[in-house]
């Protein structure tokens, strides 16, 4: 069921980044952010190629806030398509079965993905990579986790 309903959204993200019209901009933008993690985005921008994401994912063994910086600029030659990189922080908790009991998360983020704004839709989608490691246990897995789809409503 989960790799059917990302595949759909794979295919619908690739329909869009291939479409030649131009983007529009936009300040806020909230969703979904489906992957390994999945949970609710809010991004915002606060100067022209910098702005905040917002991520909560919660899940039955898992829960995490994260903050994150990103500079976002256009990517030459493909109208509102931009290319984004970022760092910032998590903290949350996880339950594991080889753990005793919950364990407090916190750690540092990276980031980087494309992402696209419809021209006449007030919908921004985005592929992206997110990396987090963990400070505080040894609960890491970062290499293949980071990886999610992002559809988000732009205000």
């Amino acid at each position: 069921m989960k790799i059917r309903n990302f595949l759909i959204v794979t295919a619908l993200a690739v329909a869009a980044i291939t479409t030649t019209a131009s983007a529009q901009n936009y300040t806020t933008a909230v969703g979904a952010r489906l992957g390994y993690d999945n949970g609710i985005t809010l991004k915002h921008f606060f100067a022209p190629a910098s702005a905040f994401e917002g991520l909560l994912s919660v899940s039955p063994r898992y829960f995490q806030l994260t903050g994150m910086y990103e500079y976002q600029q256009p990517l030459p030659g493909a109208p509102g398509l931009d290319w984004y990189v970022g760092l910032g922080a998590h903290l949350g908790n996880v339950y594991y079965k080889n753990y005793d009991g919950g364990r407090f998360l916190l750690g540092a983020d990276l980031i980087g993905g494309l992402e696209y704004a419809f021209p006449t839709a007030p919908f921004v989608v985005s592929l992206d990579w997110k990396p987090s490691f963990n400070f505080t246990n040894d609960y890491n897995d970062y290499w293949f986790a980071g990886l999610a789809l992002s559809l988000r409503y732009r205000f």
